[in-house]
C-alpha cells in the first residue's frame, strides 16, 4: 500500500531536465520595451517644419522634446522675422515655459512621468520573471501598470497637444485667424498644408508639415512590446508535471529490487509469484495432490 501511494506522487526531475533557457521570450520583450521607453525620453516627441515662399525660401524646423523643450533651426539661415513673436523661437533651444508654452509644458511633464512609470513597471516585471518566484499577481500588476502608463502617454500627447498648443498661442502671442484655422498644429497632431487662401497657416503663402517625432514612435513601440508580453503570459499553457521515464529501483518486500513503476503496476503479480513459491502450485490451477 505504501509503495503504491509513493509511486503515485510526481517525481522531481534532475537539474539537467529542468534547465531553462538563459533568456526567455518574455524577458527579451521586456528588455526591448525598457530600451524603447528610455530612448523616447531623449528624442523629440513632435516636430513642425515651415518653408517660406519665394526664390530665397528658408526652411524652419522646431522639435519638441520633454527634456530640452523647443529646439529650432533654419536653413540656410534665419531672418529676424523668425526670431520675433508671434511665430516663436526658431533658433537655439528654449524651455517651454520660457517662450510662453505653459500648457504644453504641463502636458509634456505629465507624459514624461507616465513614460518613466512605464519603464519602471517593466523593470519590476522583468525582475519578477527572472527571479522565478511564484509571484504571479505581483508580476501581473507591474505589467498592467507599465502598459497602462505607456499607452496613456501616447494617447494624451496625441489628443491634447493641439488644444494645449492652441491655448498657449492664443494667450501668449495673441494669435487668431490663420494660425488657429484648419489645418494647423493648433487643430491637429499630424498634418500638412500647401500655399492656398483657405489652407490654415499656409494661407499667407507658406507650406508646412507637422507630426509626431521619433520619440513618440518609440513610446508606441514600447507599448506594443508590453502588450505582446502580457498576451504571451496570458496565453501560455501551464506546464504539466513531468515524470521520470526511468525511475530508480526500490527494494521489494518479496523479492529482488524492482523499478517503482513495476511495483505499482505489477503488485498483484508479485504477490501471486510469492504465493506460488510458498504453496507449490499456481493460483487458479489444480490444488495440491
Amino acid at each position: 500500500m505504501s509503495v503504491e501511494s509513493d509511486s503515485a506522487l510526481p517525481r522531481r526531475l534532475p537539474p539537467a531536465a529542468r534547465r531553462r533557457p538563459a533568456v526567455s521570450v518574455h524577458e527579451a520583450l521586456l528588455v526591448a520595451a525598457i530600451v524603447a521607453l528610455g530612448l523616447s525620453v531623449a528624442l523629440p516627441w513632435w516636430s513642425e517644419t515651415q518653408v517660406s515662399p519665394g526664390p530665397g525660401s528658408v526652411t524652419s524646423t522646431q522639435n519638441y522634446s520633454p527634456l530640452t523643450g523647443v529646439t529650432g533651426s533654419c536653413s540656410p539661415e534665419c531672418s529676424p522675422f523668425f526670431t520675433a513673436p508671434p511665430v516663436g523661437p526658431f533658433q537655439g533651444t528654449h524651455s517651454f515655459r520660457s517662450v510662453g508654452l505653459n500648457q504644453t509644458a504641463t502636458l509634456y511633464d505629465v507624459c514624461l512621468a507616465l513614460v518613466v512609470l512605464g519603464a519602471a513597471g517593466s523593470a519590476v516585471a522583468l525582475l519578477a520573471i527572472a527571479s522565478q518566484q511564484p509571484r504571479r499577481r505581483f508580476r501581473a500588476a507591474a505589467l498592467v501598470c507599465a502598459l497602462a502608463a505607456s499607452a496613456l502617454a501616447c494617447g494624451l500627447l496625441a489628443s491634447l497637444q493641439p488644444s494645449m498648443f492652441s491655448h498657449d498661442v492664443s494667450s501668449t502671442f495673441s494669435q487668431s485667424g490663420s494660425w488657429t484655422a484648419t489645418p494647423s498644429p493648433e487643430t491637429s497632431f499630424w498634418g500638412a498644408c500647401s500655399p492656398g487662401p483657405a489652407n490654415g497657416i499656409c494661407a499667407s503663402g507658406w507650406s508646412a508639415s507637422w507630426g509626431p517625432g521619433l520619440g513618440w514612435f518609440m513610446i508606441v513601440a514600447g507599448t506594443v512590446l508590453l502588450l505582446t508580453t502580457c498576451l504571451l503570459l496570458v496565453a501560455r499553457p501551464r506546464q504539466p508535471v513531468a515524470r521520470d521515464p526511468n525511475p530508480p529501483a526500490r527494494p521489494s518486500a518479496s523479492g529482488p529490487p524492482v523499478a517503482v513503476g513495476e511495483v505499482a503496476r505489477g503488485g498483484s503479480r508479485t504477490t501471486k509469484e510469492s504465493a506460488e513459491s510458498e504453496t507449490g502450485y499456481r493460483a487458479g490451477g489444480d490444488g495440491p495432490p
